[in-house]
């Protein structure tokens, strides 16, 4: 960006530096607003994950609560004597 000042400069003297100083700043804020809303898109996604997963748990939670005992630890039936 240092030789945009510098072109510039030589041919507008000062007001060519600021001119490529305001355009300096004019990029930097536009990349700070593409970095802003790319986080914000992916904390959107964060959140909706961690939603998702707390969701399942629960779903989960439930289900394995209402489940029969496995099968190990139901009495066996034993076989009689004829």
């Amino acid at each position: 960006m240092l030789w945009i000042g510098a072109i510039f400069g030589a041919l507008f003297g000062w007001i060519g530096i600021l001119v490529a100083a305001l355009f300096w700043a004019t990029l930097a804020i536009f990349k700070l607003i593409w970095a802003v809303i790319v986080f914000g898109f992916q904390a959107l996604l964060w959140v909706g994950a961690l939603i998702y997963k707390g969701i399942e748990y629960l779903v989960n939670r439930q289900s394995n609560s209402t489940k029969a005992a496995p099968p190990a630890l139901t009495p066996k039936r034993t076989r009689r004597k004829r």
